[in-house]
C-alpha cells in the first residue's frame, strides 16, 4: 500500500464511523487520518453537544487523556539526549520525599517510562474502594506529592512486573519539571506543542469554550457487580437522549502528566506526522526507535510496550500508539502504522464499553483490510492440557485493572474443543479458543472483535501449562486452589 489516499478511502473511514456512531450510541466523534505528512481526511459525526444540538468537528477540542502519557515520555527522552536524565536514574534522586513502602530505591526512570516500577492502580489498598479520589479531583489539583498521603505500597519488586501505572506518570512528571525548573505544562509547551505548530493543545487541564462535551453511558452489569463488591452506591443517572449521560469536568489530580492534555484532529496529526518521522523536532531519530522498540516483551506475537508507546501487531502491520479515557467522559485513540505511513486519530466526546470495536473497524478501515476470520478448532493435545482455571497474581493493586476487566479465567473443553469463560467481561458467557495453524502455538480467541484477541500457553520446561498470556498485556498462571464455574 503507498501514501495516496483516495475519495474511496475517505468514504470507507466515513461509513464505518457513521455505522458505529448508530450502532453504538456514541454522542459525537471525531476522526482524523494521516497519509504520509498530510492529513488525508478529517470529519465529525454526531453532535459536540447534544444538548445545544452542536456537531462534532474535528476543529473542536478534546480530552486526549493517556496520550499525554507519550508527550511526557518525548519530554523524558529529550532529557536523556541531552545528558540532563538518565534511564538508569533513581526516583529518589529527584523526589526524594515520596515515602514508599517496598524496594522504592530500586524504581528507576526506565520503570516510570515502561509502567514496569511496581506502582499499583493506587497508592495503598485502602484506596481501592474507591480509585476515582485518587485520580480525579473536583477542583483543579497540581500536588503530586499529594496523590501519596499514607505512601505507596509496592507489591512486586520494580522491573518484575507490568501494571499500568497512571501514578508513575504523574511521578515521571514530577521529575521533568524539577529539571526543567518548571511546570510539566510549560515544558510540553516547549519541547512538543511549539516545535510542531499544535496551537490549539495545552495541558492547562481547564474547561475551554471549544471543548466537546463529555458523555458516558450507564454502567453495565458486570460495572455495578464491581462496585457492590467494593462497597460503593451510586444513583442512576438520567440520560438526555435514551442512551447518553452529561458528564461533569473532573480534574486530574497530580498535574496532570498522566493524562491531562486537550487537543485537536489537525494539531494531533500534526503529532502523528512527527511520530512517523522518527520524533522528528522533539528528539533524536535513534532515541525515537528506543521509544517505540520492545522494551517490556514478554511475547513478540502479543502487545508490548516501549518508552511510553503499546506496540502491537494489528491486521498484518506493526502499530504503535496509546490510547486515553477520562472520566466524564471523553475517548481517544491515536494508532501509526509506519510500514505504509498512515495514522488514525480518534476523538470520542463519550466513554462507552464498545470502545475496542470502534477503535478496530477504524482501523481496518484505514487499511483498507477486512475481518479477519477466527481459525480451526485447537488440536486434540492442547485440547488436553489446556483446561483449567487462571488468575493474575500477586496483588491487588497491579492487578486492578485485569481484576475489573475480566477477573480470573476459566478455559474449559467442551465440544470437541475449548472455550474460554471469564468472570466478567465480552468473554463472560464463553468465547471459542481457535487455533491459527501457524504452529507456533499462538491461539486466538472467537470474539466479536474484527481481528479476533490472542491467547498463548505458558509452559515449563516439562510441557506443562502454568499459565496463560492475552492481549493487553494480560499474564495469570494457573491456579488449582479455585474450583471452575462454567
Amino acid at each position: 500500500m503507498g501514501q495516496r489516499w483516495t475519495a474511496e478511502d475517505t468514504a470507507r473511514v466515513r461509513d464505518v464511523a457513521s455505522t458505529a456512531l448508530e450502532e453504538f450510541h456514541v454522542a459525537g466523534m471525531a476522526v482524523g487520518v494521516v497519509a504520509g505528512d498530510e492529513l488525508a481526511c478529517a470529519e465529525g459525526f454526531g453532535f459536540a453537544d447534544i444538548e445545544s444540538g452542536r456537531r462534532q468537528a474535528p476543529e473542536l477540542r478534546q480530552r486526549i487523556g493517556s496520550i499525554t502519557k507519550t508527550m511526557v515520555g518525548h519530554c523524558a527522552m529529550a532529557l536523556v539526549d541531552e545528558g540532563r536524565l538518565s534511564l538508569e536514574d533513581r526516583l529518589f534522586d529527584y523526589v526524594p520525599e515520596v515515602v514508599i513502602d517496598g524496594e522504592g530505591d530500586a524504581i528507576r526512570v526506565r520503570h516510570l517510562l515502561t509502567h514496569t516500577s511496581g506502582i499499583g492502580e493506587v497508592p495503598v489498598p485502602e484506596d481501592v474502594r474507591d480509585v476515582g479520589k485518587t485520580l480525579w479531583s473536583e477542583e483543579p489539583d497540581h500536588d503530586v506529592l499529594g496523590l501519596f498521603p499514607r505512601g505507596i505500597r509496592l507489591e512486586v519488586t520494580p522491573g518484575d512486573k507490568w501494571s499500568y501505572a497512571n501514578l508513575g506518570y504523574a511521578l515521571l512528571g514530577e521529575i521533568i519539571a524539577r529539571i526543567e525548573k518548571a511546570p510539566i505544562g510549560s515544558v510540553l509547551n516547549r519541547r512538543v506543542f511549539e516545535p510542531l505548530a499544535m496551537k490549539d493543545s495545552d495541558l492547562l487541564d481547564l474547561p475551554h469554550p471549544a471543548l466537546t462535551t463529555g458523555y458516558h453511558h450507564a454502567p453495565n452489569e458486570d460495572a455495578r457487580e464491581l462496585a457492590a463488591r467494593m462497597g460503593a452506591t451510586s444513583e442512576p443517572e438520567d440520560t438526555v437522549d435514551g442512551h447518553n449521560i452529561r458528564g461533569r469536568y473532573m480534574y486530574i489530580r497530580g498535574g496532570g502528566a498522566a493524562g491531562a492534555v486537550q487537543s485537536t484532529v489537525p494539531d494531533m496529526a500534526r503529532y502523528a506526522v512527527a511520530l512517523m518521522n522518527r520524533g522528528a523536532g522533539i528528539v533524536r531519530p535513534e532515541t525515537f526507535d528506543a521509544m517505540v522498540a520492545p522494551q517490556w516483551c514478554p511475547d513478540d506475537r502479543l502487545e508490548s510496550w516501549g518508552y511510553s508507546f503499546q506496540r502491537f501487531e494489528r491486521f498484518g502491520h506493526r502499530v504503535f500508539g496509546h490510547g486515553g479515557g477520562v472520566v466524564g467522559g471523553w475517548s481517544s485513540m491515536l494508532l501509526v502504522v509506519p510500514d505504509v505511513r498512515r495514522a488514525l486519530i480518534i476523538h470520542a466526546n463519550c466513554a462507552f464499553d464498545e470502545v475496542g470495536k470502534v477503535v478496530s473497524r477504524l482501523l481496518a478501515a484505514m487499511l483498507g483490510v477486512t475481518r479477519v476470520p477466527p481459525g480451526g478448532e485447537v488440536a486434540a493435545d492442547v485440547a488436553a492440557v489446556a483446561p483449567g482455571v487462571y488468575e493474575a497474581l500477586p496483588g491487588m493493586l497491579t492487578n486492578f485493572r485485569i481484576v475489573s476487566a475480566m477477573g480470573r479465567l476459566q478455559i474449559k473443553e467442551e465440544d470437541g474443543g475449548l472455550t474460554l469463560y471469564a468472570r466478567r467481561g465480552p468473554w463472560k458467557r464463553g468465547a471459542r479458543i481457535r487455533s491459527t495453524g501457524g504452529g507456533d502455538g499462538l491461539l486466538v480467541i472467537e470474539d466479536d472483535a474484527w481481528e479476533p484477541s490472542r491467547l498463548v500457553l505458558v509452559r515449563d520446561g516439562g510441557g506443562r501449562v502454568t499459565g496463560l498470556r492475552c492481549d493487553r498485556l494480560v499474564e495469570m498462571v494457573r491456579t488449582e486452589q479455585v474450583a471452575p464455574w462454567a
